[in-house]
């Protein structure tokens, strides 16, 4: 169950999972994405992206079997303060299960702050080496952890203004998500 607006029932995922299969979608990764945004490669109509962010354990427990049982993977953005901090936190070992089973695994920062808001006692430079830090740091233990070169991030709450934008090719990410709503000009 769910009782919050931030997670969704794992019957009301096995829904959705079952819509898409039914109407005939395909998941695709963000890799996919970015190879048809460089017109290198096409993707399947009815294509789709299934991101989970955070890194919960109940996408190991609920939401893996389900895409399972569908044929589908899914991108998970982590923040890595949050990896094996709790008993309600996925952890190294599983996410690795989950990339060998073709999930794909992103940034969502170190500690999920609000990359766009200074903090009381920051000063210009303050705030920007800790922005700085929260994207190439999270980049780093991933790509540690799970031996593999992370290239996409997800905003946390979604927030994201120039000077982030202009950190990024620092940090070595070639794609960032939000969840502002917009149109799909490829369409």
């Amino acid at each position: 169950t769910c009782r919050s607006n931030l997670c969704i029932s794992e019957r009301i995922f096995a829904k959705q999972l079952e819509y898409l299969k039914n109407n005939g979608y395909h998941t695709i990764q963000l890799r996919d994405l970015i190879k048809f945004l460089n017109y290198e490669t096409a993707i399947p109509s009815k294509s789709v992206i299934i991101t989970l962010d955070d890194g919960y354990r109940s996408i190991y427990e609920f939401a893996y079997p389900l895409l399972k049982r569908y044929g589908y993977t899914a991108t998970l953005f982590i923040y890595t303060d949050f990896i094996e901090a709790s008993s309600n936190a996925l952890t190294w070992n599983q996410l690795r299960k989950l990339k060998a089973a073709g999930f794909e695994i992103g940034s969502h920062s170190l500690s999920h702050a609000d990359l766009t808001k200074k903090l009381p006692f920051e000063n210009d430079q303050t705030f920007r080496n800790r922005i700085t830090n929260e994207l190439i740091q999270s980049k780093k233990i991933i790509d540690r952890e799970l031996n593999q070169d992370t290239q996409f991030f997800a905003y946390p709450y979604g927030n994201y203004n120039q000077q982030v934008l202009d950190l990024f090719p620092k940090a070595g990410y070639k794609l960032g998500l939000t969840i502002r709503y917009g149109g799909n000009s490829f369409v």
